[in-house]
């Protein structure tokens, strides 16, 4: 077997005792998948899970680092949609919905991922040697939303209310709250609606709130 035939077997074994871990982690919490139910949920022996990864603080960590990946493209691809040109104060609305599609490319939400995402972030409190690894996961994906947003203002002409990292710890955490409140509610999260009201609108509102577009906005 070649190299890159070993490569491609090892990646797609990671791949799946990720992918179980996340559904194991969404569905009991950290402390109670064990390695041993992970390597099961992927069609793996221990052999194999400790082939790839020496704990499951390290398998936990690897999920979040794949995780960031996917979101650093989708965010990269979504920045491109957003005009370079000065807009006009009647097209606000236009620039404040496409910036609106940067941060939730950003944020990919559904069910399983965030439960698994909000026990990840608990067991790392509890648990200070993985703390900073999953924190510096967290930033990097915060600094590439920060100066996306730092630039469309810039570009447009606009002034923050709040400083930049200000305005994401705020969307982040208004756009967890809906997320939440609409699971808890038994809604589709796929619909990205709360109430009957799409998470946009909320989250448009608040950065008018935040941000001054100019006093014709």
């Amino acid at each position: 077997m070649t190299t890159a035939a070993v490569s491609t077997r090892r990646a797609q074994t990671r791949d799946r005792l990720m992918d179980a871990a996340i559904a194991l982690f969404a569905e009991k919490g950290i402390l109670a998948a064990s390695v041993e139910e992970i390597c099961e949920r992927a069609g793996f022996t221990r052999g194999a899970f400790y082939s790839n990864f020496d704990s499951k603080d390290e398998l936990l960590v690897a999920v979040l680092e794949r995780k960031g990946e996917e979101i650093l493209q989708a965010t990269t691809n979504a920045t491109s949609t957003v005009p370079g040109e000065r807009i006009e104060p009647r097209s606000v609305d236009d620039v404040i919905r496409q910036a609106l599609v940067v941060f939730q490319a950003s944020h990919p939400i559904d069910p399983e991922w965030l439960l698994a995402r909000s026990e990840m972030r608990l067991y790392a409190l509890r648990n200070p040697p993985v703390r900073q690894p999953v924190q510096d996961v967290e930033n990097s994906l915060d600094s590439l939303l920060i100066a996306a947003i730092e630039d469309v203002v810039a570009r447009q002409g606009a002034r923050l209310i709040v400083p930049a990292e200000h305005l994401v710890i705020v969307l982040n955490a208004y756009y967890e709250a809906l997320a939440t409140r609409a699971m808890m509610a038994g809604g589709d999260l796929s619909e990205n609606k709360l109430a009957g009201t799409h998470w946009s609108d909320y989250l448009a509102g608040l950065v008018r709130a935040l941000v001054d577009f100019g006093a014709d906005s």
